[in-house]
């Protein structure tokens, strides 16, 4: 059989999480958390960097956080995992799927211009397998129609749009650590919320 993934293990994380569990704050907001935080501020540039237990809580965040509303309209891609959907739906958002872009596998930023409408209070631009989105075109249609930009970055932690980190270009950013994405802890997702 075939994995479908493996999961990276250097040897450093036995100590780490060794040290994390004898310091018996293990409900989130310990050292580690802190510091993991920092650093996601830090590199991100970002106003504030929020740990959370999964992608779908990450993104329902980010849904309270711009107060969507039943029949709110939230823009993505066609293409993309069913939390990105699900966390809008949840709060009663219409989810208005663009098609992508066959290049890239991510949203056609020339299709999103055209599926706003007076309702439309996001976009949800999904950076697939670390190729970024066409940030600038986007955030460009976000502020003339002046609606929010959350960026699924999922599967992008570390991968950048013009020497800028993704996630950190739209209004609020989120990503993954789930054992298949490139920077694992097993599970768990980051919010961030940009200045």
């Amino acid at each position: 059989m075939i994995p479908f993934n493996v999961p990276p293990y250097t040897g450093n994380e036995d100590q780490y999480v060794l040290a994390a569990m004898r310091s018996k704050k293990i409900s989130g907001d310990g050292e580690y958390s802190k510091r993991c935080q920092k650093w996601f501020e830090g590199n991100l540039n970002c106003a504030a960097a929020l740990l959370t237990p999964s992608c779908t809580q990450a993104l329902e965040m980010a849904a309270l956080l711009i107060d969507i509303q039943p029949g709110d309209e939230v823009i993505m891609p066609s293409y993309t995992f069913v939390s990105t959907a699900n966390a809008f739906a949840l709060r009663g958002a219409k989810i208005v799927f663009v098609d992508i872009r066959p290049d890239t596998m991510n949203i056609d930023e020339s299709l999103i211009e055209s599926a706003i409408t007076p309702r439309t209070k996001a976009i949800v631009p999904v950076h697939y397998a670390g190729i970024a989105c066409e940030m600038d075109a986007i955030m460009d249609i976000a502020s003339h129609y002046r609606v929010f930009v959350i960026e699924d970055a999922a599967q992008g932690i570390m991968s950048t749009y013009k020497n800028r980190p993704l996630g950190s270009i739209g209004h609020m950013g989120a990503y993954s650590f789930h054992e298949t994405k490139n920077c694992t802890s097993g599970g768990g997702w980051l919010v961030d919320y940009q200045r």
